[in-house]
């Protein structure tokens, strides 16, 4: 009797966890489909505004590509990647953190806020 009523545990447990995971993997989906969809726009919105700027100006697209590779070697490495750079604080020379308006150990205002990075 007691081995029945294990069994029957563990096969609802095996299921619950089964339907959680069912669950996640949906939801991972749709957060996937969610992220290409704000990707795609983004893209467009860049190709317009690149193609503004290009028509306002005589800027081409090695143009571009040369500043892409500029920025992109900023952090040392050509790869691909937007890396923030590491800062110091002006005032106690400790590290400003990606993020923080503010320095952690003495709250000296970050003198030089970057504008593309997420609050």
């Amino acid at each position: 009797m007691f081995w029945g009523y294990h069994s029957h545990r563990v096969a609802h447990d095996a299921s619950d966890t089964a339907n959680q995971a069912e669950r996640t993997a949906r939801d991972a989906k749709t957060e996937i489909r969610d992220l290409r969809t704000a990707v795609d726009r983004l893209l467009l919105v860049n190709r317009a505004i690149w193609e503004i700027v290009a028509e306002a100006t005589e800027l081409t697209d090695a143009d571009l590509v040369e500043k892409v590779n500029e920025i992109d070697l900023r952090d040392g490495a050509l790869d691909g990647k937007l890396t923030t750079r590491v800062r110091e604080c002006p005032q106690c020379g400790r590290t400003m953190y990606k993020g923080h308006r503010q320095c952690l150990y003495c709250g000296a205002p970050d003198p030089e806020p970057d504008p593309f990075e997420m609050p």
